[in-house]
């Protein structure tokens, strides 16, 4: 078990189109993007610096890349397979932030 690194940032914005070109300006461009029925989203990426935007609520999510999140299922609770393939630990700090533990499979 451990964390290898910051995978990506997940971001949700009401303000989709400023959003969008905000990144944009700090030369983010999107590599994928996906969404129906006003719900919007994409993955925006510079260099080895990925983000995932999804227009909703505001909420943003650290995922962390791990080697192995099995060990760690015992102590904070169960990993969740997710439709992009792969398996996520959702970890909440003292303060209320959260933060996730992704494995890919």
């Amino acid at each position: 078990m451990g964390i290898k690194g910051i995978d990506h940032l997940y971001l949700e914005t009401r303000h989709w189109d400023e959003s969008t070109a905000f990144w944009k300006t700090l030369g983010f461009s999107f590599a994928d993007q996906w969404g129906q029925d006003g719900h919007r989203a994409g993955r925006l990426v510079m260099g080895e610096a990925v983000i995932v935007l999804a227009e909703a609520a505001d909420e943003l999510t650290v995922f962390f890349s791990a080697a192995d999140i099995a060990g760690l299922a015992e102590v904070v609770g169960e990993a969740e397979r997710t439709h992009w393939g792969t398996k996520v630990i959702r970890v909440t700090d003292p303060d209320g932030h959260t933060f996730a533990l992704e494995e890919s499979e």
